[in-house]
């Protein structure tokens, strides 16, 4: 039994086969999910599907790449009575992005600790993403530690490891840990705590190394657990134990 905490099923990349996808995940074990919803329009396409199957849950927030055109006190607004309609799980996905372009990077900054604060002041997690702004990131999460939730897709070494879990994060891992060229991030993985591990996809996006290029989706987890399991010297049935359990922990789950 394995929990999926980050997809994206709402994507149009799902709408012709989605039940298919969610009959091909649980007879790979994968028992939850965790849609994350990364602004206004996702929102409401997380709550569709979250509201007819038991074991979907809902994240929201306003994805880095989408504050230059949506963020303002409106959005934060509508962020905040998502938070108080008791449906989220969580508050992401958060963060900041600068891979393409700094041109935003105050704005992300401000919109990040923004979200993070509504969350930490509602008792939620947050699902963290970074990309080309690790130092960034770790200066606000330290300056609101200690933060519960996840960095996802963790692809980075054991310095920015544990950096997250010094502040209160768990790690979320998913389709980069097997690719060859992710030998620092499985170092990193090793080195963590089994109980500060999650499980996630990313899907459509990041398909493991034995199907890369595939559009990915929840079933393939299982490629990624055995990559965890073997990096870490454990079974693959431990790894399954551990991060649901730790899934379970973090996001409030009832499985």
């Amino acid at each position: 039994m394995i929990v999926d905490t980050h997809c994206h099923l709402d994507f149009d990349r799902f709408s012709d086969d989605l039940d298919d996808v969610f009959a091909r995940a649980a007879d790979a074990g994968v028992a939850g999910y965790v849609l994350i919803g990364i602004n206004p329009d996702s929102w409401r396409a997380t709550q569709v599907i979250a509201e007819q199957r038991s074991n979907v849950w809902r994240a929201a927030g306003l994805h880095p790449n989408s504050v230059s055109e949506l963020w303002d006190t409106g959005l934060l607004a509508a962020l905040q009575r998502e938070v108080e309609s008791g449906e989220l799980v969580a508050v992401g996905e958060i963060g900041v992005d600068l891979y393409r372009s700094d041109d935003s990077r105050e704005l992300q900054l401000e919109a990040f600790e923004a979200q993070l604060l509504l969350a930490q002041n509602a008792g939620l997690p947050v699902v963290i993403h970074q990309r080309a702004a690790e130092s960034e990131v770790l200066d606000v999460l330290r300056r609101h530690q200690p933060v519960a939730g996840v960095m996802h897709c963790f692809s980075g070494d054991w310095d920015f490891a544990r950096a997250c879990l010094e502040v209160g994060l768990h790690l979320g891992v998913g389709g980069i840990a097997t690719f060859p060229s992710a030998a620092a991030t499985r170092e990193a993985i090793r080195q963590a705590p089994l109980d500060r591990l999650l499980l996630e996809t990313d899907a459509p996006f990041l398909a493991p190394q034995p199907v890369r290029g595939k559009r990915n989706e929840p079933a393939y987890l299982a490629h990624v657990v055995d990559t965890v399991a073997g990096t870490c010297g454990v079974s693959s049935a431990s790894i399954e134990e551990e991060t649901t359990r730790n899934a379970i922990n973090v996001f409030g789950l009832t499985i």
